[in-house]
């Protein structure tokens, strides 16, 4: 059982991912986030992405790590 939930455990990242890039493609073209042209909600948009990025990073390099253990 272990053995397959190794294999597959990319998959606890990219259901999450999925789920989040649907929220922000949502918002950015159907409810028109960024059509406003206003800085802050560029800024916004720039953070979150750099947070969703550290975050994928992070769990990468703690998986990476657990499996070279």
């Amino acid at each position: 059982m272990k053995e397959k939930l190794k294999k597959f455990r990319f998959l606890l990242l990219l259901i999450p991912l999925g789920i989040v890039i649907r929220f922000v493609d949502q918002k950015v073209t159907q409810d028109g986030f960024l059509s406003t042209n206003a800085i802050s909600d560029h800024y916004l948009f720039i953070a979150g992405l750099v947070v969703i990025v550290i975050g994928l990073l992070a769990a990468i390099l703690y998986f990476d790590k657990q499996s070279n253990s």
